[in-house]
């Protein structure tokens, strides 16, 4: 009765959904995707916190202008980048954006406003000078990170506060300046610009490549139908969800990981699927009336696309559990893209039908593929098989997620920023947060034992490289920390502003220490987070009455405690995905045995998954990670309606029959669902964008598995004692 009022205007119904879909869709713009890697971190997270509490005292978030030059130190490098450091922060305190800047420039400047006598706020005119200021003054812990040892390259350190608009100041002042230069080459690197730069690499590009697959949509599916009619009716639903879909999304206001691009192919795969269901029992049923065979069609496949739809959101429901905000929130546009495919196919397509019946009403139907029950044993034999192998390879997954491999590889400012980590061994920062009473940070004792722990971070973690006050402190008084506190508060009033900035707090009760590490390998990154933190937690005991000194917090730690979340939340994703979509099969089938028998093709496609990522060579990361809910999700599919369909017809045929009937008829569907997928994923590979192209390879494979696990098992399960057990669950 309720499609009555749907089907008697079909053309008003179209119009009004359609202009509904506009007013959504319109919002798609206002979506928000962000590749920042601690947004993954849980809230409340013990390194998360510690972060923030550093924030509260430092702004330690920075872009990064990375110079080459045939000397940096040379007088008129130097000069141009003071130049570019105080065009780009004119008024230090944050107002614009920018709180300080830091490079070689800016402390041989400091330093020698801080002479004697002759000393002046610029960068000294006499080369001589200059060379000794950085051979003598600067200590070598942080010059190295700010000069390449052999002269030709440095850095820009812009820091900016918590609430900057990295946006706005890149536009609007890095990118304009940088191109002034001229005894110096300067490009814009640094976390925060490569953050804003990927989505701007989305941006740029996911208009033109969803062009180009919908346009592999339109020509993949008139070669399967010869019809334009039937083309367009399976295609419409696909384009009025996704519009849905990323309007809804942009409306709802919460960041999206990258990988939220996949809803795309995923969304396009389950409303062709949903369409070509429909569309092929339309066919079906054409001796009859239109509108008799549009509600008999409704009453039917609609039924088994519900069904469908059902058990793929519950599937997708998994996500939502993730403590990682961005998983839960791609799990929520997966959700809201699934219903809104369902209520675009159950609008649409029996509307279109109506008002563009198609010429061609072409009844696909593979009989061949009703021999499969024949050869049932040696189908379960080679899945067996199959999956035994398989499962022998999950030791070999390896577990990588690092920002880097977040980022599109083909980037400027990634290129850079690889280049910088090779040179300067730097690239993924930490910081040490040391912690006393009252001016503590002065008391020499305390000084000697955090330049003890430098020492032997720096003499016993590989590639890491750590400095704090205390190399300053020990510079300015001939290479070693004085003996007396009043000492030590002397050469503190004397020390140039920008480390002071850097290091210390007003009350000099706190201090940081920078420890830096290269871009490298995420097994690398945990042996030197550990080894640190060990080497902290030994001298947190020697300074027990002078204060504390922190975790190692930042990029490195981030990464590390992520990769070590990452099989858990697998793992959790895949068992609460099995046990709800097994309780939805119970709930819509009423029968124990068509749920096992529904869930057998995605165990198998899970047993699988090890072997893919093992063959395919992709690593377990945030974004693969979501990869076995997806496939529950989007894999259920083939299944229920393999099962939906072998349900009607036993109750017209025997169960063999039914059996050979239904993956005759069906078939096709899922196959073309299946084969439409790949061709439209492939324009997504010319994004350019590695973690995006690794999620959807590893979709495409076990989608296709799945496809091939539903029709194979199922067929050989269905089929065991020549279908009697079916006859059975009527």
């Amino acid at each position: 009765m309720q499609y009555d009022l749907l089907l008697k205007r079909p053309g008003l119904t179209i119009l009004l959904f359609t202009l509904i879909t506009v007013i959504i869709s319109s919002q798609a713009i206002n979506v928000t995707i962000t590749s920042d890697i601690e947004v993954y971190m849980p809230e409340g997270e013990p390194s998360v916190e510690l972060l923030n509490d550093i924030r509260a005292e430092w702004p330690i978030d920075s872009l990064m202008i990375y110079i080459e030059a045939d000397n940096v130190t040379s007088i008129s490098a130097l000069k141009e980048m003071d130049g570019l450091e105080r065009a780009m922060n004119p008024e230090k305190g944050g107002e614009d954006g920018i709180n300080y800047t830091t490079s070689i420039a800016s402390l041989v400047k400091d330093t020698y406003a801080n002479f004697p006598l002759v000393g002046k706020d610029e960068i000294p005119d006499n080369q001589v000078v200059v060379n000794e200021i950085i051979a003598l003054l600067i200590p070598d812990e942080i010059k190295y990170n700010l000069i390449s040892h052999d002269h030709k390259n440095g850095v820009i350190i812009l820091t900016t506060g918590g609430q900057a608009d990295v946006e706005e100041l890149l536009d609007e002042k890095i990118y304009p300046m940088v191109e002034t230069t001229h005894n110096i080459d300067a490009s814009p690197t640094g976390m925060l610009t490569l953050y804003t730069e990927t989505i701007h690499w989305i941006m740029e590009r996911i208009y033109s490549v969803s062009l180009l697959s919908l346009v592999s949509l339109l020509i993949v599916l008139y070669l399967f139908h010869r019809d334009m009619r039937t083309v367009f009716i399976a295609i419409l639903p696909v384009v009025f969800s996704i519009g849905l879909t990323f309007g809804t999304m942009g409306l709802i206001n919460v960041e999206f990981a990258p990988t939220v691009i996949s809803a795309l192919p995923l969304l396009a795969a389950l409303g062709i699927a949903y369409s070509f269901h429909m569309i092929n029992q339309f066919n079906e049923l054409s001796g009859r009336r239109k509108i008799e065979a549009v509600k008999k069609m409704i009453n039917t496949t609609g039924k088994a696309v519900f069904l469908s739809a059902i058990t793929t959101i519950i599937g997708f429901a998994a996500l939502l559990t993730s403590t990682m905000p961005p998983i839960e929130n791609m799990g929520l546009a997966f959700l809201i893209g699934v219903f809104y495919c369902f209520i675009s196919t159950m609008i649409l397509v029996p509307c279109l039908l109506l008002v563009l019946t198609p010429r061609k009403q072409v009844q696909m139907e593979w009989r061949a593929l009703a021999n499969l029950t024949r050869y049932r044993k040696q189908i379960l034999m080679i899945l067996a098989v199959v999956s035994v192998i398989s499962l022998a390879a999950l030791p070999n997954i390896s577990s990588r997620t690092s920002v880097w491999e977040m980022m599109p590889h083909g980037m400027e400012s990634y290129i850079k920023m690889q280049e910088y980590s090779e040179k300067f061994d730097a690239g993924q920062s930490g910081v040490i947060l040391v912690e006393t009473p009252p001016s503590g940070i002065l008391e020499p004792d305390l000084l000697k034992k955090l330049d003890e722990m430098e020492k032997v971070i720096n003499s016993g973690v590989e590639n890491a490289s750590a400095y704090s006050i205390v190399d300053v402190i020990k510079r300015m008084n001939f290479g070693r920390i004085p003996d007396k506190r009043e000492e030590v508060v002397a050469i503190v009033n004397r020390l140039p502003e920008q480390y002071i900035t850097m290091m210390l707090n007003e009350d000099f009760d706190k201090t940081l220490i920078y420890v830096e590490m290269p871009i490298m390998p995420v097994k690398e990154t945990e042996r030197g987070v550990a080894t640190t933190n060990q080497i902290i937690e030994q001298y947190n005991r020697q300074i027990e009455g002078y204060g504390s000194i922190s975790q190692l917090a930042g990029l490195a730690a981030l990464t590390v405690e992520l990769n070590n979340m990452l099989m858990g939340q697998q793992l959790q994703f895949t068992f609460i995905s099995l046990i709800l979509v097994y309780l939805c099969l119970v709930l819509v089938f009423r029968s124990f045995k068509y749920a096992s028998f529904t869930m057998i093709p995605i165990l198998l496609i899970l047993m699988w998954q090890p072997g893919i990522f093992v063959v395919t060579g992709i690593p377990l990361t945030v974004a693969t990670m979501t990869v076995s809910s997806v496939v529950i999700g989007v894999g259920i599919d083939f299944s229920v309606h393999l099962t939906e369909r072998v349900r009607e017809e036993v109750k017209r045929h025997s169960g063999l029959k039914a059996i050979k009937v239904a993956l005759a008829r069906k078939s096709p569907s899922l196959a073309e669902a299946t084969v439409t997928l790949i061709f439209g994923s492939l324009p997504i590979f010319l994004m350019e964008y590695e973690m995006i192209s690794q999620f959807i390879v590893l979709i495409l494979f076990m989608l296709v598995f799945a496809c091939l696990a539903a029709i194979l098992a199922l067929a050989a399960l269905y089929s065991l004692r020549n279908g009697t057990m079916v006859e059975q669950w009527k």
